[in-house]
């Protein structure tokens, strides 16, 4: 009884220690913004704002992701008419919510100046 007990045991430690690491889930927020620029505006804005940033990126076709060290963030730009372009934003954070929603509304803002307005 007592072995098949202590079975039990380290099979629950092994569940606690699989489970565990879904508890750590960075949390995630998201957003988007019409702009009055294509779609290559939009991207070169997004590069704008990494470089600014100095972090570490990387660039697709339609997109930009940043990488900190507590957290991540995606710039997705569509087009949306002849002179215009739907940036979403995402972005996670390891613990907070709350600076995940922040970053996304200051890089919205960011992404809607115009480029003579942020350059000064």
């Amino acid at each position: 009884m007592k072995r098949h007990l202590c079975a039990i045991a380290l099979a629950s430690l092994g569940l606690i220690s699989i489970s565990q690491p879904a508890s750590a889930r960075p949390e995630i927020a998201s957003g988007d913004q019409l702009l009055t620029t294509t779609v290559e505006g939009c991207l070169s804005r997004a590069d704008r704002l990494i470089a600014d940033l100095g972090v570490q990126s990387d660039q697709g076709s339609i997109d930009r992701t940043g990488y900190f060290e507590d957290g991540t963030f995606r710039i997705l730009c569509y087009g949306a008419g002849d002179d215009s372009s739907l940036a979403i934003v995402f972005a996670t954070h390891d613990q907070s919510a709350d600076v995940a929603s922040s970053f996304i509304q200051m890089m919205l803002t960011e992404l809607s100046r115009s480029e003579s307005v942020s350059q000064q």
